[in-house]
């Protein structure tokens, strides 16, 4: 089954997701070079192990926008651009359901968000933690299945580079502030080749 051509609105979310996705990376390389001792043994004279902790409080919240139905929701792009690969999206979506209420939870009170009354507030956290196995998994998986979809981007259209850099034209027109390409090449968002010769960095 051929995917079908996406809508103008759908490229944007999907332009979305590439910059959130890197954003969840980075927080997740930030958390692995604070375990293995790479920045220090402390920051401010805070142990590493806090800061783990403060890092892994943004990361799982950052996880939880991209995948929950009240946030980004990928999952229905995901489906339409990859038709092909729809048993194996299923399949990741399917495994980590039961964790989707706890990760909106925790993002809305604790994370993101912040609950006034402390119980409410430290609750979500209670029950993250208590399935912060099962909760890492899911994130590494995801980051694993992002990956080998992002690789295969070019066959849900092939012009989508362009298409994405369309939507960068739209929305320095609509805010009148130009984005740096070059952070959008050095981010792997956008291909070098597709905005080369538009504008000067």
């Amino acid at each position: 089954m051929p995917a079908q051509r996406l809508t103008d609105k759908e490229v944007s979310t999907y332009l979305v997701f590439r910059i959130k996705t890197n954003e969840l990376i980075h927080l997740h390389l930030l958390l692995l070079a604070i375990k293995d001792g790479k920045c220090g043994e402390s920051i401010f004279e805070v142990d590493n192990q806090i800061v783990r902790e403060t890092l892994r409080t943004a990361a799982i919240a950052w996880f939880s926008t991209i995948v929950d139905r009240n946030g980004l929701n990928i999952f229905p792009l995901w489906e339409k651009m990859f038709p092909q690969y729809q048993k194996r999206i299923t399949l990741y979506r399917t495994a980590i359901q039961p964790e989707l209420d706890l990760l909106r939870r925790f993002r809305n009170r604790t994370a993101f968000h912040a609950d006034p009354i402390f119980s409410r507030f430290f609750a979500p956290r209670k029950d993250m933690l208590d399935h912060i196995k099962e909760i890492i998994e899911s994130i590494q998986h995801f980051l694993t299945l992002s990956k080998f979809l992002i690789k295969r981007e070019h066959t849900a259209d092939p012009n989508l580079q362009g298409r994405m850099m369309d939507v960068v034209f739209n929305t320095e027109l609509e805010l009148g502030f130009t984005l740096k390409r070059e952070w959008l090449i050095k981010t792997n968002v956008l291909d070098r080749t597709s905005i080369f010769g538009t504008r000067r960095f």
